[in-house]
């Protein structure tokens, strides 16, 4: 246990897709289509809710996330007539919050409350496979950001969150199966999109494992207080898992609980 707090965890971002403009917005834009044929087709509002909700708060968390230097990020640019143009920070962190935060939960809710519906099933995959291909035809190996995944206050955070959920759905049970079947459709996008990212060398991770031996009063500058341990398979797939599971399953699932409950 005290290693999960001494040590440090790191999910490595390569690649442009932090930093891609064009292809948040284009991300976010569908999930504002699907918002609107929620309304069309069912005549409610959840979809849009829950999107506007989220894109909020996952700003905010993005804006606590630079300026406190838990996830380093570079500028995001978006493209137009061949022209590159850089956004200012604020800007490309409100993109962030739309397509990390508002596109994934209205994924969510969206193919959860039609998962049994094969029609929308297979444009759920049809989705999947279009942002596969997406990753795949990408070639940008330059790292975009780092992120320590078991700092105290992130711990903390997801802890709380974890907790408040089960409280809420011991409160609201009339709610458990939507919120699963909205919990199973983030997860399930969100570990192909991990898998890949991984596999095309997108996303890695990093561990700095405690030095026991080193002291502040030490005078051999040999000594560092932290070594890189060589990662394994098992390392990344707990990582990973720990990301998708916790970090964006569990904790957006508190948009739920807090948009439409």
């Amino acid at each position: 246990m005290m290693s999960l707090i001494q040590n440090k965890y790191y999910i490595v971002r390569v690649g442009d897709f932090a930093t891609n403009g064009n292809t948040k917005l284009l991300y976010g834009l569908f999930s504002i289509v699907l918002c609107i044929d929620d309304y069309i087709s069912r005549n409610s509002t959840d979809c849009g809710t829950i999107l506007i909700g989220s894109t909020v708060i996952w700003t905010f968390v993005e804006f606590f996330l630079h300026y406190s230097k838990t996830r380093i990020i570079k500028p995001m640019y978006i493209t137009l007539w061949n022209e590159k143009i850089q956004l200012s920070q604020n800007t490309g962190i409100i993109i962030q919050g739309l397509q990390e935060g508002g596109l994934v939960t209205t994924l969510g809710l969206y193919f959860g409350d039609r998962l049994f519906d094969m029609y929308y099933m297979i444009g759920l995959h049809m989705f999947i496979l279009v942002a596969i291909g997406n990753i795949c035809i990408k070639k940008n190996i330059i790292k975009s950001s780092k992120r320590q995944v078991n700092t105290n206050m992130s711990l903390s955070f997801i802890g709380g969150i974890t907790i408040y959920n089960i409280k809420s759905l011991y409160q609201y049970p009339e709610h458990i199966y939507r919120q699963l079947a909205m919990f199973s459709i983030m997860v399930y996008i969100c570990s192909f999109w991990t898998f890949f990212l991984w596999y095309k060398g997108f996303r890695t991770i990093e561990i700095h494992i405690k030095n026991t031996s080193y002291a502040i009063t030490n005078t051999n500058n040999s000594l560092q207080p932290y070594y890189k341990k060589d990662i394994t398979c098992s390392d990344t797939f707990y990582i990973l898992a720990y990301d998708v599971f916790f970090e964006i399953g569990v904790a957006y699932i508190l948009f739920y609980n807090l948009f439409l409950i």
